[in-house]
């Protein structure tokens, strides 16, 4: 908070980004809610479910061309006016008779949407380097991110109800949303000069060379490679992934058929597991002055794979919903620690001219055991049941959590201040 309160270039950039961020979360859950509208509605709804992610598989090479494009300053604004015309294109075309191939162009004008959305956050991780003191990246990277938990939260629970109250008018609901990307791109507009005059200071201390993609995708391979710490926290990075991806699914075939673990109704009981998490993740990336900021990121993982231990046996064994909803909230806050401090440690050490690529290689490489995750866990409990499903999470837990107590004493911390 005091970071933004007081660093006023800071301030201007996360303000656009949280736009952003409100016309992102609140078009997600409206796109799903029209999908769930159409004749082919089981078909929509999945589709529309997979190319959320869509997005993500490409954030290495949108980062890529980031950190070769020069007037990033202008690229800002051109990416959120792209945004801004992309969602005025899909309040038109939306009006059309629902078909098929008119669903699958709004599925692309989604998917351009969020490219042209990483693209521009791509282009800012520059400024934020020559923006904030290597000291107050944590706090500001924490502050940002519990700032879009937090945006998520709210939005996308007032997309489901406002979306009802405008009576399904999903062309009044893309202009809106085109509105929020306008809005973003106008405060860059506003503070240009400001913002073009540390580009131009970027500039002159930036070493520029031309290089492809290959050779900067080997180069920032090579320092993960040869960081101890960053190829530790990778591995462990897809492990997390491998089982919390399929979690809240998994959890939510458990609830189904057992009661006993119902806040009086299935929906309130969705709703209040995907709450906890979200509000220990809000807690844990704004309150980055408790006990945890002394704490090594390993043991903090640790942390998180007892909680993955424990959940299994909670929800078979003791059945108890309140440690269900406390070990989902812990396992937000634990995660809220983990997160900025790791992308702090990325804009501090990585060249400013590979920041991009390096977040996007880094987010690509932690979701490579989401699939996995999800063909174990859910492929198990559709084929035989949840149970297993349950033992096999269980059990992985648990080696993992053996490997991460092991490793803590074999890989020294960068980031933990002692």
């Amino acid at each position: 908070m005091n970071v933004y309160l007081k660093n006023k270039g800071y301030r201007f950039l996360t303000n656009a980004s949280l736009l952003n961020a409100i016309g992102n979360s609140l078009y997600n859950i409206v796109f799903i809610v029209y999908a769930s509208t159409l004749p082919f509605n089981t078909l929509a709804v999945s589709l529309a479910s997979i190319t959320i992610f869509i997005p993500s598989f490409f954030q290495p090479f949108i980062g890529h061309f980031a950190d070769k494009t020069k007037g990033k300053t202008k690229w800002i604004i051109r990416a959120r006016l792209g945004q801004f015309l992309l969602f005025l294109l899909l309040a038109k075309v939306i009006l059309i008779e629902p078909s098929l191939a008119l669903f699958l162009l709004l599925l692309i004008i989604n998917v351009l949407g969020d490219c042209l959305g990483t693209f521009s956050g791509s282009l800012q991780l520059p400024f934020f380097k020559q923006l904030i003191s290597e000291e107050d990246l944590t706090e500001a990277m924490g502050f940002q991110s519990g700032l879009n938990t937090l945006i998520q939260l709210i939005f996308q629970g007032l997309g489901a109800f406002a979306i009802v109250k405008l009576k399904y008018n999903f062309s009044l609901f893309g202009l809106i949303n085109a509105i929020t990307f306008l809005l973003a791109a106008l405060i860059i507009v506003i503070h240009y000069n400001f913002i073009n005059s540390l580009e131009q200071q970027m500039i002159s201390q930036t070493e520029q060379k031309k290089t492809t993609f290959i050779s900067d995708f080997k180069e920032t391979m090579t320092i993960f490679l040869n960081n101890p710490f960053l190829k530790m926290i990778i591995f462990f990075a897809v492990l997390i992934n491998l089982l919390f991806s399929s979690a809240e699914g998994l959890l939510n075939i458990s609830l189904l058929d057992r009661q006993i673990l119902w806040f009086g109704n299935l929906p309130n009981t969705i709703a209040l597991v995907s709450i906890s998490t979200s509000v220990g993740l809000l807690l844990g990336s704004l309150l980055t002055m408790d006990f945890f900021k002394y704490i090594k990121s390993l043991t903090i993982i640790s942390l998180i794979l007892i909680n993955a231990c424990l959940l299994p046996f909670t929800l078979i064994v003791i059945q108890s919903k309140w440690l269900m909803a406390l070990l989902l909230f812990s396992f937000g806050y634990l995660l809220g620690k983990i997160n900025p401090r790791l992308s702090a440690y990325l804009i501090s050490e990585v060249p400013t001219e590979k920041l991009g690529l390096t977040s996007g290689i880094f987010n690509v490489l932690a979701m490579a055991g989401a699939p996995l995750g999800q063909l174990i866990f859910l492929g198990t409990a559709n084929l035989i049941n949840d149970l297993l499903s349950w033992i096999i999470f269980g059990t992985l837990s648990f080696l993992f959590f053996i490997y991460a107590v092991l490793g803590n004493n074999k890989v020294s911390d960068p980031i933990t201040i002692n």
